[in-house]
């Protein structure tokens, strides 16, 4: 009887070691793709090259803005100039005229100025979007093609948080992060910063 009553114990006790045996078997890894993306030799480059950019469209944001100021002083001064009492009937009406127009011009001035302003920081904002894109696909293959080669079943990015502002991963072992493999792997190509050896001159015949 009591073999009977037993028996079902160890095949549970056997489907249960066999759980946790494949469980031990999976392999985990982690990467902080923040670091990644910050550490890749592309990302510093693009960087640089998106500061020139808006460094450049500023510079011809302050050009126009300070036209803009020009004319608004002009605009000002012809003011001034109406009111003087001194002023005849028929000059004072010249310069009414002259300070409409510059007005017109002013305004005009100003929609474009804005529309300028708005289409640059709306095709920064894209072209920074495209290029973050690019090399967070760039980094997500290297990462991939580790996966394969190393077996991994699970891989999580340490870097990532929840809505409540919770890190997802809260612990990992240290051994499980690859980080540093890709970063070396991405920066791989990397150019030699600094000067080069010079060759050798070659030697002038006696």
């Amino acid at each position: 009887m009591k073999k009977y009553i037993l028996f079902p114990f160890l095949s549970l006790a056997i489907t249960f070691g066999s759980t946790l045996d494949a469980a031990a078997q999976v392999k985990i890894g982690t990467v902080d793709m923040k670091k990644i993306f910050e550490n890749y030799w592309h990302t510093k480059e693009a960087e640089t090259k998106m500061s020139e950019i808006r460094a450049e469209v500023k510079r011809d944001l302050e050009a126009r803005n300070d036209k803009r100021k020009q004319l608004q002083d002009q605009i000002e001064r012809l003011n001034e100039e109406i009111k003087k009492p001194e002023l005849s009937k028929d000059k004072a009406q010249t310069k009414v005229k002259e300070r409409d127009e510059k007005i017109g011009e002013w305004q005009t001035m100003m929609r474009e100025l804005q529309q300028y302003q708005a289409e640059k920081e709306k095709q920064l904002a894209e072209q920074t979007l495209r290029i973050r894109n690019d090399l967070v696909g760039e980094i997500k293959k290297v990462v991939s093609d580790r996966v394969v080669l190393d077996g991994f079943d699970l891989v999580f990015d340490v870097s990532g948080y929840s809505i409540n502002n919770v890190p997802v991963v809260m612990y990992a072992k240290e051994s499980y992060d690859f980080s540093k493999d890709i970063i070396d792997k991405l920066n791989a190509d990397r150019p030699k910063s600094g000067g080069s050896e010079k060759p050798a001159e070659p030697k002038r015949k006696p």
